[in-house]
């Protein structure tokens, strides 16, 4: 059966979902996991920081160049020969890096890890679109939101104390031993009742069209923290990632078989809804950045202390995303949205002058309105942009959204880090900086809320 198919029946149903959740969250603090583990791994494969941070990298790189396809593969391939080899995929990857004693195992590993995230998180969402009626997805989706608001919140909190407890190694051993008992679970339970498509065909022109275009916008942007923005490794990324985008896009309003259908930009929700959440991913993903650097950098806060600023996006992901898709339905996605980006708006305004506050307590507080706005909103914007598409189209409209949301991460994420160093590239914070990155979350968010606000309706 294809991911658009039906199961045997609603506890069936339910049961995929769960066991396709815990997979996607093992995935999702997979993600964010090397992020505290760098400087535990890089003195044992012998690395320096600047070409370590490629074992960050990469998996964002392969996570967004690999969503697009996501929509061709759910057509092809019933939903367990999607799920079960992605999951051991997972699960090779995460060996690579556990067992790796260089930089280039390590390096495949989180490559191979990126592209099998990449085909599960889009996925989880597209089997709740089509499983499920119209009028539980907020609920369905909210805890759905777990694996890409919580897990990846969390990641580093599990891998620091584990890397500090027991070494950076065990926490791969553990993963692989979880993705090993999550696939047993996949090939167990999921029970397909009629093969995918095999007629669907994938379009090699359009999927190398792909990963050049999206592949280059994602480094290109990437580089820019590092480089600069007038750098040619960025600038040459970039415009070789429009020129192919284009090209893509092209191609697929051309072609027979497109490997990615277009069609759901034709319903303004949706193109709509698409727009909302990468502006919010663009307003919020670079602060997570911001504000532990300029506790410590200009406050003096150690990493222990700057860590628990964002210990509230981590609390309101874990009570927000199941109680947001809670409201949706009861209450609608308007309520939600407009309450969400209202919370957002207002700790962004108050914390505008980042640089003055002194306080980690005044800190935590506002960020702490700015998370619950935040993981009030994913869920509704996304239910909200899909609602009236046809069931067909749901595949492709999950897959350029979560594509759209990977490159506004990058964006916002290397725009605020050029901003807090005021331009230069050194790593440098300065407290100027550190406010103007806050501005540009500010009219990121408001122009989001005037979205909302106008075209968000019941």
């Amino acid at each position: 059966m294809t991911a658009q198919g039906k199961d045997s029946g609603p506890g069936a149903r339910y049961g995929v979902l769960a066991i396709m959740i815990c997979g996607t969250m093992l995935c999702g603090i997979s993600q964010t996991a090397m992020n505290t583990m760098l400087p535990a791994v890089l003195p044992e494969i012998g690395t320096d920081v600047a070409t370590g941070q490629w074992l960050v990298t990469i998996f964002q790189l392969c996570l967004g160049v690999t969503m697009p396809v996501v929509a061709f593969l759910s057509r092809r391939f019933s939903l367990r020969r999607l799920c079960v080899p992605s999951m051991l995929v997972f699960a090779v990857g995460i060996a690579l890096v556990g067992a790796g004693r260089n930089f280039w195992v390590l390096f495949a590993g989180r490559a191979i890890e990126g592209v099998a995230t990449g085909v599960l998180m889009p996925l989880v969402q597209v089997v709740v679109f089509t499983r499920f009626p119209p009028q539980r997805w907020g609920t369905i989706m909210g805890f759905v939101g777990l694996t890409f608001g919580f897990a990846p919140n969390v990641g580093p909190t599990i891998a620091g104390a584990v890397t500090a407890l027991l070494g950076w190694r065990v926490f791969f051993a553990g993963a692989f031993v979880l993705s090993l008992a999550i696939m047993a679970a996949m090939a167990a339970c999921l029970k397909d009742a009629r093969p995918g498509d095999d007629a669907a065909r994938l379009d090699g022109p359009s999927l190398l069209l792909s990963i050049l275009g999206f592949g280059g916008l994602l480094l290109g942007v990437s580089n820019a923290a590092k480089t600069g923005l007038a750098s040619p490794a960025c600038l040459v990324p970039i415009a070789v990632g429009c020129v192919f985008v284009f090209l893509f896009v092209r191609r697929e309003g051309r072609v027979d078989n497109p490997m990615l259908r277009l069609a759901p930009f034709r319903a303004r929700d949706f193109s709509l809804g698409t727009v909302m959440v990468s502006l919010l991913f663009c307003a919020f993903i670079g602060v997570t950045l911001v504000l532990p650097l300029e506790l410590q950098k200009l406050h003096g806060f150690d990493a222990l202390q700057a860590g628990m600023a964002l210990l509230p996006g981590t609390v309101a992901a874990l009570v927000m995303s199941p109680l947001g898709g809670v409201l949706t339905d009861r209450m609608g996605a308007r309520f939600v949205c407009v309450l969400g980006s209202t919370l957002l708006t207002v700790g962004t305004v108050l914390m505008l002058h980042l640089s003055a506050m002194d306080s980690l307590a005044q800190v935590m507080a506002l960020q702490a309105v700015r998370a619950f706005g935040i993981s009030s909103l994913i869920v509704p914007y996304t239910t909200w942009s899909v609602r009236g598409l046809p069931r067909a189209e749901v595949a492709d409209a999950t897959s350029i959204s979560n594509a759209a949301r990977q490159i506004a991460a990058a964006i916002g994420t290397s725009a605020m880090v050029l901003l807090m160093a005021g331009g230069a590239t050194d790593g440098s914070v300065t407290a100027a900086g550190v406010d103007a990155a806050m501005a540009l979350s500010l009219a990121l968010t408001v122009g989001m809320a005037l979205l909302t606000f106008v075209f968000v309706k019941e």
